[in-house]
């Protein structure tokens, strides 16, 4: 299949993509820097809870944008005002989504340092046109905000891949025996 060959390609590359390594070595020193304290970073990685958190946190952001497209696609003005505050929703609860995933990203080895941190810039554009899309809906332009609002479901669809692509064809965050890390002292 060419499509899947495509991806494979571009995920490829990305991995070898050795230009990212300045802004990812920036990016690693800042994540380790700010979340210094221990009990900040384990809670982030999700020791107490026995696996990480950032794919659970990442549910709602991406509940609440598709069903902000659904809502759009039925149409209705009750529907409109719904859809922007879901949009809301998913802008405001993907901030700490995106904290658990950088703790989780700066421990990880150079090819997956490099796939993270294409994953958390195309995220980031998504998330900006959220924003586009929120603030044009709330100026009234509902056609604009949907459109926006599509584009940007697009965008972090091709994060949500490279997110994949990470956790499960790179193994990130992954121990070669499968185990995962717990905070026996609790």
């Amino acid at each position: 299949m060419p499509e899947i060959r495509a991806f494979r390609r571009l995920t490829d590359a990305i991995e070898g993509a050795s230009i990212l390594d300045t802004a990812v070595d920036f990016d690693r020193k800042l994540v380790q820097l700010t979340a210094k304290p221990r009990a900040l970073r384990q809670l982030l990685h999700g020791v107490p809870f026995g696996h990480p958190i950032h794919p659970l946190m990442v549910q709602v952001p991406l509940g609440a944008w598709i069903s902000a497209a659904v809502l759009d696609l039925l149409g209705g003005t009750g529907n409109a005002k719904a859809a922007k505050t879901l949009i809301g929703v998913g802008i405001t609860s993907a901030g700490s989504a995106s904290i658990a995933g950088y703790v989780d990203w700066s421990e990880l080895d150079r090819e997956q340092l490099r796939t993270g941190w294409v994953h958390q810039a195309v995220n980031w554009v998504g998330i900006s046109l959220y924003g586009l899309s929120w603030l044009q809906r709330k100026a009234g332009n509902h056609w604009a905000g949907k459109v926006t609002g599509f584009a940007a479901l697009t965008v972090v669809s091709v994060g949500g891949y490279l997110g994949g692509h990470l956790a499960y064809r790179q193994r990130a965050g992954v121990s070669q025996h499968g185990e995962v890390p717990f905070d026996a002292s609790r």
